[in-house]
């Protein structure tokens, strides 16, 4: 298995994984959007320089994180990557793929650190998602996401 930064050609496969994860998230409304123009404007985007898609492979990609360069609310100054989904295909899942994605995250975030491009970066977890401790990767709990009329 490798994990390397996706490309165009990932695409079709990105969207099957982005379908999987609309599909497990604990929203009901997320369950019915398909708006797979605007994913292929967000992708574009993200290899265009404003963020980070990487995939895991096998055979065919297996798992990714995508993440999105964005400003800070508190000043524009301040670049943020936000990862945006992390997603490992469930029976690869208790491999190394979930590690490895993670692993080289935070690689590329850092050289986006070294290069002033960002001052921070983030990970979030689905409250459906398996136990993970971001802590062990050096991360800090932060904050919580609470949802209404959904």
């Amino acid at each position: 298995m490798i994990v390397r930064k996706a490309n165009k050609f990932d695409l079709p496969y990105i969207i099957k994984m982005l379908r999987h994860f609309r599909d497990n998230a604990p929203i009901e409304e997320i369950k019915v959007c398909n708006n797979e123009e605007y994913i292929n404007t967000l992708y574009a985007t993200i290899l265009a320089g404003r963020g980070v898609a990487l995939v895991a492979e096998m055979d065919q990609p297996i798992g990714m994180i995508l993440g999105f360069i964005d400003q800070n609310i508190w000043d524009p100054e301040i670049y943020v990557l936000k990862e945006l989904c992390y997603w490992v295909e469930p029976e690869y899942r208790g491999t190394t793929a979930g590690y490895r994605l993670i692993k080289e995250y935070n690689k590329l975030a850092e050289e986006l650190r070294e290069q002033d491009r960002i001052k921070m970066y983030t990970m979030t977890k689905m409250v459906n998602s398996p136990d993970l401790d971001f802590s062990r990767f050096g991360y800090k709990k932060t904050e919580e996401v609470w949802v209404m009329g959904a």
